[in-house]
């Protein structure tokens, strides 16, 4: 899956949160995201494409409020050690099994 629309612009200076809904291409359900061992989100450098912060579930970055719905929290404190620019944003979804990658494609880390 790629969705080609930028997140919303976040700052090094305050709390970076987002939420994600994912639905089944088949039928439009909301995919049970809980079930998953492991939800990572990583922001790469596009030129370099090495990873400058990567958050996971199993850490607490990332949590499941509900159904189909998975969001992250990042403090300003670490927001801060990011240099302003435009990330990639890659979301991987590990059920154990199969790691699913979506490209969620650009984030703009400003001041």
């Amino acid at each position: 899956m790629r969705v080609t629309n930028p997140l919303p612009t976040a700052s090094i200076y305050s709390t970076w949160q987002e939420n994600i809904e994912i639905t089944s291409a088949d039928d439009g359900t909301l995919v049970d995201v809980g079930s998953l061992s492991e939800i990572t989100l990583k922001l790469q450098d596009p030129d370099t494409l090495l990873d400058e912060m990567t958050l996971y579930m199993s850490t607490g970055d990332i949590t499941v409020p509900s159904l189909g719905i998975f969001e992250w929290r990042v403090d300003a404190s670490r927001m801060s050690a990011l240099p302003s620019r435009f990330y990639n944003v890659v979301i991987l979804l590990d059920d154990g099994t199969t790691i699913v990658t979506l490209l969620l494609g650009n984030v703009s880390i400003v001041e």
